[in-house]
Protein backbone atom coordinates (compact mmCIF):
# COMPACT_ATOMS: atom_id res chain seq x y z
CA UNK A 1 0.00 0.00 0.00
CA UNK A 2 2.87 2.35 0.73
CA UNK A 3 4.10 2.22 -2.85
CA UNK A 4 0.73 3.06 -4.38
CA UNK A 5 -0.47 6.57 -5.03
CA UNK A 6 -3.59 7.03 -2.93
CA UNK A 7 -3.34 10.81 -3.38
CA UNK A 8 -3.27 11.51 0.36
CA UNK A 9 -0.92 14.49 -0.02
CA UNK A 10 -3.27 16.04 -2.55
CA UNK A 11 -6.26 15.07 -0.41
CA UNK A 12 -4.74 16.90 2.54
CA UNK A 13 -4.29 20.08 0.48
CA UNK A 14 -7.88 19.76 -0.75
CA UNK A 15 -9.15 19.57 2.83
CA UNK A 16 -7.01 22.51 3.90
CA UNK A 17 -8.48 24.61 1.09
CA UNK A 18 -11.91 23.67 2.41
CA UNK A 19 -11.03 24.97 5.89
CA UNK A 20 -10.74 21.57 7.56
CA UNK A 21 -8.68 21.47 10.74
CA UNK A 22 -5.54 19.38 11.16
CA UNK A 23 -7.39 17.06 13.52
CA UNK A 24 -10.19 16.57 10.97
CA UNK A 25 -7.67 15.86 8.22
CA UNK A 26 -5.95 13.26 10.39
CA UNK A 27 -9.27 11.62 11.23
CA UNK A 28 -10.41 11.54 7.60
CA UNK A 29 -7.14 9.98 6.45
CA UNK A 30 -7.25 7.32 9.18
CA UNK A 31 -10.84 6.45 8.25
CA UNK A 32 -10.05 6.17 4.54
CA UNK A 33 -7.17 3.85 5.39
CA UNK A 34 -9.50 1.74 7.53
CA UNK A 35 -11.85 1.38 4.58
CA UNK A 36 -8.99 0.42 2.27
CA UNK A 37 -7.78 -2.19 4.74
CA UNK A 38 -11.28 -3.64 5.13
CA UNK A 39 -11.87 -3.66 1.36
CA UNK A 40 -8.66 -5.54 0.61
CA UNK A 41 -9.25 -8.09 3.37
CA UNK A 42 -12.85 -8.59 2.29
CA UNK A 43 -12.42 -8.78 -1.49
CA UNK A 44 -8.81 -9.98 -1.74
CA UNK A 45 -8.34 -7.26 -4.34
CA UNK A 46 -5.84 -4.41 -4.42
CA UNK A 47 -7.60 -1.13 -3.66
CA UNK A 48 -7.96 1.26 -6.59
CA UNK A 49 -10.26 4.28 -6.24
CA UNK A 50 -11.78 3.87 -9.70
CA UNK A 51 -12.93 0.31 -8.90
CA UNK A 52 -14.91 1.16 -5.76
CA UNK A 53 -18.67 0.95 -6.05
CA UNK A 54 -21.58 2.22 -4.01
CA UNK A 55 -22.20 -1.35 -2.84
CA UNK A 56 -18.68 -1.59 -1.41
CA UNK A 57 -19.32 1.43 0.80
CA UNK A 58 -22.75 0.14 1.84
CA UNK A 59 -21.19 -3.21 2.76
CA UNK A 60 -18.58 -1.41 4.86
CA UNK A 61 -21.27 0.63 6.60
CA UNK A 62 -23.18 -2.57 7.38
CA UNK A 63 -19.98 -4.24 8.59
CA UNK A 64 -19.30 -1.38 11.01
CA UNK A 65 -22.84 -1.49 12.31
CA UNK A 66 -23.49 -5.22 12.50
CA UNK A 67 -20.10 -6.88 13.00
CA UNK A 68 -18.21 -4.26 14.99
CA UNK A 69 -21.31 -2.71 16.60
CA UNK A 70 -20.08 0.87 16.29
CA UNK A 71 -22.46 3.67 17.18
CA UNK A 72 -24.20 5.90 14.67
CA UNK A 73 -21.96 8.91 15.16
CA UNK A 74 -18.76 6.92 14.64
CA UNK A 75 -20.10 5.28 11.48
CA UNK A 76 -21.38 8.56 10.08
CA UNK A 77 -17.99 10.19 10.66
CA UNK A 78 -16.32 7.38 8.72
CA UNK A 79 -18.84 7.76 5.91
CA UNK A 80 -18.19 11.51 5.85
CA UNK A 81 -14.46 10.80 5.57
CA UNK A 82 -15.05 8.61 2.53
CA UNK A 83 -17.39 11.14 0.97
CA UNK A 84 -14.74 13.84 1.25
CA UNK A 85 -12.09 11.53 -0.18
CA UNK A 86 -14.15 10.51 -3.20
CA UNK A 87 -15.39 14.08 -3.72
CA UNK A 88 -11.75 15.12 -3.95
CA UNK A 89 -10.93 12.32 -6.40
CA UNK A 90 -13.92 13.25 -8.57
CA UNK A 91 -13.03 16.95 -8.50
CA UNK A 92 -9.50 16.12 -9.64
CA UNK A 93 -10.91 13.82 -12.37
CA UNK A 94 -9.08 10.83 -10.91
CA UNK A 95 -12.42 8.99 -10.88
CA UNK A 96 -15.46 9.58 -13.09
CA UNK A 97 -18.10 9.32 -10.40
CA UNK A 98 -18.29 9.54 -6.62
CA UNK A 99 -19.42 6.09 -5.38
CA UNK A 100 -20.33 7.44 -1.94
CA UNK A 101 -22.73 10.07 -3.26
CA UNK A 102 -25.96 8.14 -2.62
CA UNK A 103 -24.86 6.20 0.44
CA UNK A 104 -27.07 7.29 3.31
CA UNK A 105 -25.93 8.06 6.82
CA UNK A 106 -27.19 6.00 9.73
CA UNK A 107 -30.25 7.70 11.15
CA UNK A 108 -30.15 7.91 14.88
CA UNK A 109 -33.37 6.97 16.60
CA UNK A 110 -34.12 9.71 19.08
CA UNK A 111 -32.81 7.87 22.09
CA UNK A 112 -29.88 10.22 22.17
CA UNK A 113 -29.61 12.50 25.14
CA UNK A 114 -27.88 15.79 25.71
CA UNK A 115 -24.20 15.79 26.63
CA UNK A 116 -24.78 18.76 28.90
CA UNK A 117 -24.19 18.84 32.64
CA UNK A 118 -27.14 18.23 34.89
CA UNK A 119 -27.74 21.26 37.11
CA UNK A 120 -26.45 19.46 40.20
CA UNK A 121 -23.28 18.21 38.48
CA UNK A 122 -22.70 21.66 37.02
CA UNK A 123 -22.72 23.18 40.50
CA UNK A 124 -20.37 20.47 41.80
CA UNK A 125 -17.85 21.04 39.02
CA UNK A 126 -18.04 24.83 39.28
CA UNK A 127 -17.47 24.72 43.04
CA UNK A 128 -14.61 22.21 42.68
CA UNK A 129 -12.74 24.35 40.15
CA UNK A 130 -13.24 27.51 42.20
CA UNK A 131 -11.97 25.77 45.36
CA UNK A 132 -8.84 24.59 43.50
CA UNK A 133 -7.61 28.19 43.65
CA UNK A 134 -6.20 28.00 40.10
CA UNK A 135 -7.31 31.29 38.59
CA UNK A 136 -6.33 30.28 35.08
CA UNK A 137 -8.53 27.18 35.23
CA UNK A 138 -11.34 29.22 36.76
CA UNK A 139 -11.06 31.70 33.90
CA UNK A 140 -11.12 28.88 31.32
CA UNK A 141 -14.21 27.40 32.96
CA UNK A 142 -16.08 30.70 32.94
CA UNK A 143 -15.32 31.33 29.28
CA UNK A 144 -16.42 27.79 28.40
CA UNK A 145 -19.77 27.91 30.22
CA UNK A 146 -20.59 31.60 29.70
CA UNK A 147 -19.37 32.04 26.12
CA UNK A 148 -19.95 28.58 24.65
CA UNK A 149 -16.56 28.37 22.96
CA UNK A 150 -15.12 25.13 21.64
CA UNK A 151 -11.89 23.72 23.05
CA UNK A 152 -9.96 24.66 19.89
CA UNK A 153 -11.39 28.18 20.05
CA UNK A 154 -10.31 28.63 23.66
CA UNK A 155 -6.69 27.70 22.89
CA UNK A 156 -6.60 30.34 20.13
CA UNK A 157 -7.84 33.29 22.21
CA UNK A 158 -5.27 36.10 22.15
CA UNK A 159 -4.95 39.12 24.40
CA UNK A 160 -6.14 41.36 21.57
CA UNK A 161 -9.33 39.33 21.28
CA UNK A 162 -10.60 40.59 24.64
CA UNK A 163 -12.27 43.95 25.20
CA UNK A 164 -12.98 44.87 28.80
CA UNK A 165 -14.49 47.84 30.58
CA UNK A 166 -16.07 48.26 34.01
CA UNK A 167 -19.55 47.29 32.87
CA UNK A 168 -19.10 45.57 29.53
CA UNK A 169 -16.85 43.19 27.70
CA UNK A 170 -16.57 41.42 24.38
CA UNK A 171 -14.69 38.36 23.16
CA UNK A 172 -13.65 37.82 19.56
CA UNK A 173 -13.78 34.10 18.72
CA UNK A 174 -12.14 32.44 15.72
CA UNK A 175 -14.52 29.62 14.88
CA UNK A 176 -14.63 26.80 12.36
CA UNK A 177 -13.67 27.84 8.86
CA UNK A 178 -11.95 30.94 10.31
CA UNK A 179 -15.33 32.55 10.89
CA UNK A 180 -15.21 35.38 13.41
CA UNK A 181 -17.96 35.94 15.95
CA UNK A 182 -18.25 38.24 18.95
CA UNK A 183 -19.60 37.11 22.31
CA UNK A 184 -20.52 39.58 25.09
CA UNK A 185 -18.87 38.92 28.45
CA UNK A 186 -20.94 38.89 31.60
CA UNK A 187 -19.69 40.02 35.00
CA UNK A 188 -18.49 36.55 36.05
CA UNK A 189 -16.30 36.19 32.95
CA UNK A 190 -14.93 39.73 33.15
CA UNK A 191 -13.91 39.27 36.79
CA UNK A 192 -12.21 35.92 36.16
CA UNK A 193 -10.34 37.29 33.13
CA UNK A 194 -9.12 40.30 35.09
CA UNK A 195 -7.96 38.08 37.98
CA UNK A 196 -6.04 35.79 35.64
CA UNK A 197 -4.50 38.63 33.62
CA UNK A 198 -3.04 40.15 36.79
CA UNK A 199 -1.10 36.92 37.31
CA UNK A 200 -0.25 36.49 33.64
CA UNK A 201 1.18 40.02 33.42
CA UNK A 202 3.96 39.02 35.84
CA UNK A 203 5.03 36.06 33.71
CA UNK A 204 7.78 36.23 31.11
CA UNK A 205 5.88 35.00 28.06
CA UNK A 206 6.65 35.28 24.36
CA UNK A 207 3.09 34.50 23.22
CA UNK A 208 -0.08 36.58 23.08
CA UNK A 209 -2.37 33.62 23.81
CA UNK A 210 -4.29 34.35 26.98
CA UNK A 211 -3.87 30.83 28.36
CA UNK A 212 -0.34 29.57 28.94
CA UNK A 213 0.83 26.16 30.12
CA UNK A 214 3.47 25.48 32.77
CA UNK A 215 6.00 25.34 29.92
CA UNK A 216 5.12 28.98 29.15
CA UNK A 217 3.69 27.98 25.77
CA UNK A 218 0.08 28.13 24.54
CA UNK A 219 -2.11 25.27 25.70
CA UNK A 220 -3.03 22.57 23.21
CA UNK A 221 -6.53 21.11 22.93
CA UNK A 222 -5.28 17.95 24.59
CA UNK A 223 -3.77 19.94 27.44
CA UNK A 224 -7.09 21.67 28.12
CA UNK A 225 -8.92 18.34 27.90
CA UNK A 226 -6.61 16.80 30.52
CA UNK A 227 -7.15 19.68 32.95
CA UNK A 228 -10.92 19.36 32.97
CA UNK A 229 -10.98 15.59 32.71
CA UNK A 230 -8.95 15.54 35.93
CA UNK A 231 -11.54 17.72 37.66
CA UNK A 232 -14.40 15.49 36.48
CA UNK A 233 -12.52 12.36 37.58
CA UNK A 234 -11.73 13.77 41.01
CA UNK A 235 -15.43 14.33 41.65
CA UNK A 236 -16.28 10.74 40.67
CA UNK A 237 -19.44 11.84 38.90
CA UNK A 238 -21.80 9.11 37.76
CA UNK A 239 -22.02 10.55 34.24
CA UNK A 240 -19.10 11.08 31.89
CA UNK A 241 -18.50 14.65 30.84
CA UNK A 242 -16.04 16.38 28.54
CA UNK A 243 -14.98 19.95 27.87
CA UNK A 244 -17.65 20.04 25.16
CA UNK A 245 -20.29 19.52 27.86
CA UNK A 246 -19.68 23.17 28.80
CA UNK A 247 -20.78 24.26 25.32
CA UNK A 248 -23.89 22.09 25.58
CA UNK A 249 -24.70 23.63 28.97
CA UNK A 250 -24.23 27.13 27.56
CA UNK A 251 -26.62 26.59 24.63
CA UNK A 252 -29.21 24.62 26.60
CA UNK A 253 -29.28 27.19 29.40
CA UNK A 254 -29.95 30.00 26.94
CA UNK A 255 -32.67 28.05 25.15
CA UNK A 256 -34.35 27.03 28.43
CA UNK A 257 -34.29 30.70 29.48
CA UNK A 258 -36.30 31.58 26.40
CA UNK A 259 -33.53 33.16 24.32
CA UNK A 260 -34.42 33.15 20.63
CA UNK A 261 -32.94 30.24 18.67
CA UNK A 262 -31.30 32.52 16.11
CA UNK A 263 -29.47 34.42 18.88
CA UNK A 264 -28.19 31.20 20.45
CA UNK A 265 -27.02 30.01 17.02
CA UNK A 266 -25.13 33.27 16.46
CA UNK A 267 -23.46 33.10 19.87
CA UNK A 268 -22.49 29.45 19.28
CA UNK A 269 -21.11 30.17 15.82
CA UNK A 270 -23.61 28.01 13.95
CA UNK A 271 -24.55 28.88 10.38
CA UNK A 272 -28.24 28.34 11.16
CA UNK A 273 -30.62 27.73 14.02
CA UNK A 274 -31.36 24.28 12.59
CA UNK A 275 -27.98 22.96 13.73
CA UNK A 276 -28.49 24.43 17.19
CA UNK A 277 -31.96 22.94 17.53
CA UNK A 278 -30.84 19.48 16.39
CA UNK A 279 -27.98 19.24 18.89
CA UNK A 280 -28.78 21.35 21.92
CA UNK A 281 -32.48 20.72 22.45
CA UNK A 282 -31.95 17.02 23.23
CA UNK A 283 -33.20 16.12 26.71
CA UNK A 284 -31.02 14.93 29.57
CA UNK A 285 -31.40 11.35 30.78
CA UNK A 286 -32.68 12.69 34.12
CA UNK A 287 -35.33 14.72 32.30
CA UNK A 288 -36.53 11.63 30.41
CA UNK A 289 -36.73 9.66 33.67
CA UNK A 290 -38.60 12.49 35.42
CA UNK A 291 -41.10 12.59 32.56
CA UNK A 292 -41.78 8.84 32.81
CA UNK A 293 -42.12 9.01 36.58
CA UNK A 294 -44.93 11.54 36.18
CA UNK A 295 -47.12 8.97 34.41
Amino acid sequence: MKNRNLYFKEFRLYLLKNDKSESSIKTYTINVNLFIEWFENETKEIFAPENITELDIIDWRNHLQENINQNENTINLKLASLKNYFEFLEAEKIIDQNPSLKVKRIKSVLNSTSKSFSDSDFRKVRRHILKSGNLQHWCMWNIFVNCGVRNSELTNIKLEDIELSERKGKLRVRGKGNKIRYVPLNNMVRDSINDWLKIRSNMNINYTNIFISERKAPYTRNGIWKIFNNYFTELRLEKRYSVHSCRHYFCRSLLKSGVDLSIVAALAGHSSGFITSQIYTLPLTDELEDAINKL
